[in-house]
């Protein structure tokens, strides 16, 4: 996948928006109906309080999570994520580059790109019209509505009322409104170079008990393919020490509409989905009576999961069988650096280990396309050192304090992709770097960055590693 020389950004100053009008080669990049904008208020602040619950499926929380997407903190619970998909989903294959210099193992999921001798790597994902076409068949208003206007400009207004704010752009691809709609809908190239960096930087087992943190996850590409490598471990009869995946977004639709179904989507492609499979090849469906015919799993093939109950069961015992953490969460930086700042979220900082169900203490954090925009140097920067450190607030125990100040915490692991410069908003990678190096948020820091992966054709993009 490449760029073409052809690439340019400019912002539209009346509204707030900014035009990615990049030329891609690969068709698998959505280029055409493959983002939108969310409608939604200035950002009027942020919520206090740390979590909050959206487990049942009504009409306020569902709302709540699509038009009020203000940057407040919001996770998006499993239940409630298993509950809003839809009958099935339709998918395709992401194809992904890989460098000719990774040395990684072959695996189920690549094959030999015959044309440029390096390997080509296999992700499912949803298509986005399949999204769309959920979003529509949601939308159940009173039918009577439009037609009991009393005249046309009436009839106008509420035809634009009854719309689905997430459908309201849909056909605008790749503008993004910050504050409003930060992009989660679109697959960016930047994210597929974290993967290509992955494959070859990754060894066995470096996932085993870590924690992993991807800030503006969007479709979640990366941390896909890192679930993919844990659901492709051996099956043992011992058990895996305990690894979460956290995927954090500023739209909450974005993670509920394509981040999650991509999860399940990695899953069920992955061996941790044969067990069911194989319970299922002669099990009747409860209503029809019908024999359930469940897609082959071929990771180069595009097809349409059926969900059932049963698959919802089997992902579930999978996650506890692998033992894995999954988390979404919704809202800006400011409002998730928050929420590891009440205290009850930070790495325990005798240990250096997050207890369960806890924010922060990433090992791993990740993040692509996020550094477009310079205002939003501060409020990232902050996120990232929030996620990665121990607190040491007043409320830790002095025997602690002690104990930190003896004992290294084990470097996390900081990765950011980005294109060299992001042409007409000044955002990009030298600029990001330097914003990192004269940070100043943390007294006595010392911060290194370092670049770990180039590609210098067309634009630029690179994968810088940060170091405090």
């Amino acid at each position: 996948m490449q760029l073409t020389a052809d690439c340019n950004l400019y912002s539209t100053a009346s509204k707030g928006m900014f035009k990615f009008g990049f030329d891609l080669d690969d068709a698998d990049i959505d280029n055409d109906i493959d983002s939108f904008l969310q409608q939604a208020d200035d950002l009027p602040g942020v919520r206090t309080s740390p979590r909050k619950d959206f487990g049942k499926r009504g009409q306020e929380n569902s709302e709540s999570i699509v038009s009020g997407e203000d940057g407040r903190f919001v996770e998006l619970t499993m239940e409630h994520l298993l509950d809003a998909l839809p009958t099935q989903l339709s998918y395709s294959p992401l194809e992904i580059p890989l460098s000719s210099s990774s040395t990684a193992t072959p695996s189920a999921f690549s094959e030999p790109n015959l044309a440029s001798g390096s390997q080509v790597h296999y992700l499912a994902r949803r298509d986005l019209f399949d999204a769309r076409f959920q979003v529509i068949s949601e939308d159940s208003g009173d039918p009577n509505f439009v037609a009991e206007a009393e005249n046309t400009e009436e009839k106008t207004e509420r035809i634009a009322a009854s719309v689905d704010p997430r459908l309201q752009f849909l056909d605008t691809p790749s503008d993004l409104v910050p504050g409003v709609y930060e992009g989660g809908m679109k697959t960016w190239e930047c994210s597929l170079d974290l993967v290509d960096y992955l494959h070859a930087s990754l060894k066995d087992g470096d996932l085993e008990g870590k924690r992993v943190l991807e800030l503006g996850c969007g479709t979640g590409i990366p941390s896909l393919y890192l679930l993919q490598k844990i659901f492709s471990l051996p099956s043992t009869e011992s058990v895996l020490e305990r690894s979460a995946i956290h995927l954090q977004d500023y739209n909450p639709s974005a993670l509920e509409l394509v981040t999650f179904p991509n999860v399940l989507l990695t899953w069920y492609m992955s061996p941790a989905s044969d067990t069911f499979l194989s319970s299922q090849a002669s099990s009747p469906d409860a209503e029809t009576d019908e024999i359930l015919e469940y897609p082959a799993k071929y990771p180069t093939n595009a097809g349409e999961l059926i969900i059932t109950p049963a698959l919802k069961d089997a992902f579930k015992q999978s996650l506890e069988k692998y033992n894995v953490e999954l988390r979404f969460l919704g809202g800006s930086w400011k409002s998730f650096e928050n929420a590891i700042g009440t205290g009850t979220h930070s790495r325990d900082s005798q240990t250096q280990d997050a207890s369960e169900g806890s924010l922060g203490g990433y090992d791993i954090l990740l993040t692509s396309e996020t550094i477009y925009r310079t205002e939003s140097f501060p409020e990232l920067i902050h996120a990232m050192w929030q996620s990665t450190h121990p607190s040491t607030s007043s409320s830790c125990p002095s025997s602690k304090l002690s104990q930190l100040t003896i004992s290294e915490p084990r470097p996390p692991r900081i990765l950011v992709a980005a294109k060299v410069f992001y042409f007409g908003v000044g955002g990009g990678v030298d600029e990001f770097a330097e914003a990192v190096r004269r940070w100043n948020g943390a007294s006595g820091v010392k911060t290194e960055v370092t670049t770990v992966w180039e590609k210098n054709v067309g634009v630029g993009r690179r994968i810088i590693q940060v170091v405090w």
